[in-house]
């Protein structure tokens, strides 16, 4: 699918940025017009031809008096005054310069100005020497706090321009990035081992990015399986040749005594245990293994796995601490499974095992194995649980095929646990399983 102007990466990006600066513009423009207004002569309103009526009626008391007494009276009541032919001022301290504007006007107009001011006029007085014409700063009414700011501060009306591009490139970020992160996270789950993580594939090059990511973990999920049902198979078919191999041993041992008859049984074994092996490991990574969850006293299980460890070693000493009974559900067989890994690889390493068993709250518990032994590098620790790794090659296999941690993983992940390893305070390792209901 080739990608449009409109439903393409560019495209949706030219399409943003062009909405986001128009908007700006068109939002100063009107900002600026709603500001603007009341700059501008306005006819009076009822409410305010009240007000000049009510103040005109207390002039009234000044047509018996001089002008001069209007005119150098400290009591003017924000009146401005005007010759009425050359409309020139007949005052020197004039309130605003915008007032001569007004008393210019051949019909009653008003004029805000700052600060919630508003001038009326031009309007006659009459005196008992001469005529007036006058112009009345009203008393200030409320303004509110926003508009005030906005009038007399231009700075206001450029952090809120700033703020809206802020705005409107934050949401733009996000909408743009939400795709990119899915994959992300997809991602990490494909590297985690989540063959069937899929993501929801969109428009644009993005959504062919998305498209490209789920034909790739659909191939490897492909390819994945074909090789475990492979390693399963074969697997299985080494049983039978195997089982014939064991068998004309024990004919040869009964027909005489030959030094090698006990070699070829010993490989048998050890081919045999690796057979198992690998077949229950494909079993668990292929997620062909099915059991149900039980309610069990897995406290009791981990101290009757440590005597049977007990009895099958000699001079290895192993500590329990946890408590008596534990009933969680669990699934027993995969829990028995990882703690025989765990407990056979401490103890063909270590002299000294300690097993700890907790539980922080309801519903979730923690088994933690450390033992004394060599341990291993940093850089060898984060491979221990692949399959066929045996660790320091210096330590030597000691019958150890390099699958045992890879089966405790698996087995752990199937049951929903997480198993972990660090380098122990004692010098060895320290494995961790942990469960969060």
């Amino acid at each position: 699918m080739k990608p449009t102007i409109f439903n393409g990466f560019t495209g949706r990006l030219f399409l943003w940025f062009w909405l986001s600066l128009t908007l700006l513009l068109v939002a100063n423009f009107f900002l600026g017009r709603y500001l603007d207004q009341s700059d501008e002569l306005h006819p009076p309103n009822a409410e305010q031809i009240n007000a000049l009526k009510k103040y005109q009626h207390l002039l009234q008391r000044y047509t018996s008096r001089p002008s001069e007494r209007l005119l150098q009276g400290r009591n003017r009541h924000g009146l401005t005054f005007y010759d009425p032919v050359t409309r020139e001022p007949l005052m020197k301290d004039r309130q605003h310069w915008r007032l001569a504007e007004l008393a210019g006007q051949d019909t009653l107009q008003t004029l805000a100005l700052d600060r919630g001011l508003v001038a009326i006029g031009p309007f006659p007085i009459t005196t008992s020497d001469r005529p007036l014409l006058a112009v009345w700063l009203m008393p200030p009414q409320p303004t509110p706090i926003w508009r005030q700011a906005l009038r007399d501060s231009p700075h206001w009306r450029l952090m809120a321009s700033m703020t809206l591009v802020l705005l409107l490139s934050a949401i733009l970020a996000r909408w743009l990035s939400r795709p990119i992160r899915q994959l992300s996270h997809a991602t990490k789950q494909l590297g985690d081992g989540q063959l069937a993580t899929r993501v929801k594939p969109g428009k644009g090059e993005l959504g062919q990015l998305g498209h490209d990511f789920n034909l790739m973990a659909e191939k490897l999920q492909t390819a994945t399986a074909t090789q475990q049902r492979l390693l399963a198979d074969v697997s299985h078919e080494l049983r039978s040749p195997l089982t014939r191999l064991k068998l004309a041993a024990d004919l040869l041992a009964d027909q005489g005594s030959n030094s090698y008859i006990q070699r070829i049984e010993k490989e048998c074994d050890t081919l045999e245990h690796l057979v198992d092996q690998v077949l229950t490991l494909s079993r668990l990574e292929g997620s062909i293994y099915q059991e149900q969850d039980e309610s069990t006293d897995i406290a009791q299980q981990v101290q009757q796995a440590i005597e049977d460890w007990r009895f099958q070693t000699e001079g290895k000493q192993f500590t329990y601490d946890g408590p008596t009974q534990l009933i969680v559900d669990t699934k027993p067989q995969l829990l028995q499974r990882v703690l025989d890994n765990l407990l056979s690889n401490a103890c063909r390493y270590a002299q000294t095992i300690n097993v700890t068993l907790d539980s922080p709250q309801a519903g979730s518990w923690q088994l933690t194995i450390t033992d004394n032994g060599p341990g291993v590098s940093d850089e060898r620790l984060e491979h221990l649980f692949k399959p066929f790794y045996r660790g320091d090659p210096a330590r030597g296999h000691q019958g150890n095929i390099g699958l045992g941690l890879a089966i405790a993983q698996a087995a752990a992940q199937t049951q929903g646990a997480n198993l972990t390893v660090a380098h122990a305070a004692t010098g060895g390792l320290c494995f961790t399983l942990s469960y969060n209901g």
